[in-house]
């Protein structure tokens, strides 16, 4: 995470050249794994959705949050963008220049 920014990318051990980034923008929180099987992002409205309760989430000042793979874990951010192409783990975002990345 830099910037505010939080970069989640794909990496798929069976070889395929497919590889998909994920973008959370002015993250003001998280709660997250270090490795996940399965990744599925689900935006929620803070003040009208149960789960927010349920899982005591923070109800964001600023921007939204985003279930991952149904909850608990979460990020609460302004924007989620994704992109797929066919680089590898190394290689540049469609995103930019983000640091600690070549």
């Amino acid at each position: 995470m830099s910037y505010s920014q939080l970069l989640f990318r794909s990496i798929d051990a069976s070889g395929s050249p497919k590889r998909i980034d994920l973008l959370f923008s002015n993250v003001e929180w998280t709660q997250i794994a270090v490795h996940y099987g399965n990744f599925s992002v689900e935006e929620i409205v803070a003040v009208t959705d149960p789960r927010v309760a349920e899982f005591g989430l923070r109800v964001p000042v600023h921007g939204n949050i985003f279930l991952i793979n149904g909850g608990p874990d979460h990020v609460t951010a302004t924007h989620c963008q994704w992109h797929e192409d066919d680089g590898d783990v190394r290689s540049s975002s469609k995103f930019g220049p983000l640091r600690g990345m070549d």
